[in-house]
């Protein structure tokens, strides 16, 4: 056997590979990742769903009194809607009757509260202002002996807010206003 020169046998070197192109090729794949997400949620977004039926509305007539409102239609004066302050059982009217509502909790805010439920069905409020302490329970209702018949129509028209405790009519006749109301605890 004849032996060939090391020099005529082709060596075989391995080649490196060209690493810089991953990059490229993570970009790509990234980019083709948010193109199919992408595309999914414009299929999906197209999808109709149903549309819910209408509820009909259904209006029964009730005994509940509407109050009846007064606008005015003077330019450049504000509306402001009033609610007809005679009540229809008794027959009183809640705006000859002036009222001070006094915060006897000393929770804050309670007075201008009440204040805004008397002043909703008629009642002439005056003042509104903390009571000469807060260890009041439930409502206090005072009235002047003269405008004793208010007692009981006060009494029915914080009963639907509050717990009414004690109810009098006798106010001293030196009292600012007609009605004396102490909101308690």
């Amino acid at each position: 056997m004849e032996e060939t020169p090391l020099e005529a046998i082709p060596t075989f070197t391995p080649q490196r590979r060209n690493t810089k192109k991953w990059p490229v090729y993570l970009i790509l794949t990234i980019v083709v990742v948010i193109l199919l997400f992408l595309g999914f949620r414009a299929v999906s977004s197209y999808k109709s769903s149903p549309t819910p039926t209408p509820t009909p509305i259904v209006v029964s007539p009730t005994d509940t009194p509407t109050p009846t409102v007064a606008l005015s239609t003077t330019p450049g004066v504000t509306l402001t809607p009033t609610v007809n302050p005679v009540d229809k059982d008794s027959g009183l009217d809640r705006s000859q009757i002036s009222v001070t509502v006094q915060n006897g909790s000393g929770t804050a805010g309670v007075a201008v509260k009440a204040a805004d439920v008397l002043k909703g069905v008629g009642y002439n409020v005056v003042a509104t202002g903390n009571a000469d302490n807060f260890n009041y329970t439930n409502v206090t209702i005072q009235v002047k002996a003269g405008k004793s018949d208010f007692l009981n129509l006060l009494k029915k028209d914080l009963g639907f807010s509050y717990t009414i405790g004690n109810a009098t009519s006798d106010l001293p006749d030196s009292f600012s206003s007609d009605a004396l109301v102490i909101i308690g605890q």
